[in-house]
């Protein structure tokens, strides 16, 4: 089976953090014998002559996702496949309804191409809206079946905007089948109008050879951590809404409450929330208790998720959050907002959802797991039920199925 992945939600040479959920998924279907993936990961285009040519004092007013995306090569290799990053129009913040019509003309003639290289089966795109969009023009174009796997906010906020709703209804009615990552995103696209029938729920995997539960004390030494510290993790980009704010704002009633400061957070990921944080870390008089450490590799966050107390997540939405599934893998209890499927990957065994975002609230429900006595061992064993491997398999036969329909 010859399949195309198109999606803009791709690791590269210049973000290798990003979209990592995808590629794993799609590189455990590439190891198999009988499949064949290339990628077609799509880019906002930006001049690359403007920054060569502007004095550094203006370069370094352009944006540095600007920046980034000028300096991405048209291909290169990621995780041994073969990705072609073809350019698109972006107007930032006005014109999302043309995103997707932007998105197919810009990719065109490199699927095109490739088709006519080797012949595409179908088509696997991730992210409803632009990306499936796009991915369904092309598809038809070439009579190629194409598959949309819905991730979360493609559906949980983009279906609420008014002239984007029918886009993507469009998309998923098209599309020879489509897989939501949860429960929760199906019901949401069914309550769209799409049939029940056509969507599968395929849950994301783990990576076990790299999230296990690792010796704590070996790990908290090897990050410097103190070893009679509390210490609560939690991952994800410094935007809004991941909450990262609630969840100081929640530090602070915790050092209210608390002689000393053993408790202590620590924030992985990068964004454009960085100074807004510094800034209320400051405020609220928090410096030693709450640390943003800035973008890790992915391969070393399973040191910190052996190494820490609690996971916290308090995003404001979710598909299938990762992260927890990894923190889980390595045997750390969660706190949650209830949010996309949270509900389903955490039960009273690994930990608690939270179903307000007051700061009282969440700071009662983490002083409340730091004081259980959790079974590590077995949340460990519930965070790794699923290999990528079995996803990619689950996936693989809902693409047959769906094929010779």
């Amino acid at each position: 089976m010859n399949i195309l992945t198109f999606t803009s939600l791709w690791p590269n040479a210049e973000q290798p953090n990003f979209g990592v959920f995808i590629k794993h998924r799609v590189a455990a279907m590439a190891r198999r014998d009988d499949v064949e993936v290339r990628v077609v990961a799509p880019v906002p285009y930006f001049p690359q002559m403007i920054t060569r040519s502007l004095p550094l004092a203006v370069l370094n007013q352009v944006p540095a996702h600007w920046r980034r995306m000028a300096r991405l090569p048209k291909q290169e290799l990621v995780a041994g496949i073969a990705t072609f990053h073809p350019r698109h129009l972006v107007t930032p913040k006005i014109g999302m309804f043309f995103y997707g019509g932007w998105m197919a003309r810009g990719a065109w003639e490199t699927v095109r191409r490739l088709h006519r290289e080797r012949r595409i089966d179908l088509i696997d795109a991730h992210y409803v809206y632009p990306d499936g969009y796009a991915a369904i023009l092309m598809g038809e174009r070439l009579n190629i079946p194409v598959f949309l796997t819905a991730r979360g906010t493609d559906i949980n906020l983009f279906s609420r905007l008014p002239l984007i709703r029918p886009k993507i209804v469009q998309a998923l009615n098209r599309a020879t089948g489509v897989i939501a990552v949860s429960q929760a995103l199906k019901q949401r696209m069914i309550e769209l109008g799409i049939a029940a029938e056509k969507i599968a729920v395929i849950p994301n995997g783990v990576d076990r050879e790299i999230f296990h539960p690792q010796n704590r004390e070996t790990a908290r030494r090897r990050l410097r951590l103190n070893l009679e510290d509390q210490v609560i993790l939690t991952v994800g980009a410094l935007v809004p809404v991941k909450g990262i704010d609630r969840l100081i704002d929640a530090m602070a009633v915790l050092a209210h409450k608390e002689q000393g400061s053993r408790t202590k957070l620590f924030v992985i990921g990068e964004g454009s929330e960085q100074a807004a944080l510094e800034s209320q870390i400051s405020n609220l008089k928090l410096q030693d208790r709450v640390f943003l450490l800035g973008a890790k590799p992915h391969t070393e966050l399973a040191v910190w998720y052996s190494a820490a107390d609690l996971f916290c997540l308090t995003s404001q939405r979710e598909g299938c959050p990762n992260v927890i599934i990894e923190a889980m893998a390595c045997g750390l209890p969660i706190v949650a907002a209830d949010v996309g499927d949270v509900r389903e990957l955490v039960d009273q065994s690994c930990g608690r959802v939270v179903a307000t975002s007051l700061a009282e609230d969440l700071a009662a429900e983490i002083s409340a797991a730091l004081a259980t006595n959790w079974d590590r061992s077995k949340i460990a064993e519930r965070g790794g039920a699923r290999s990528w491997a079995e996803v990619a398999d689950e996936v693989l036969r809902y693409f047959v199925e769906r094929c010779s329909r």
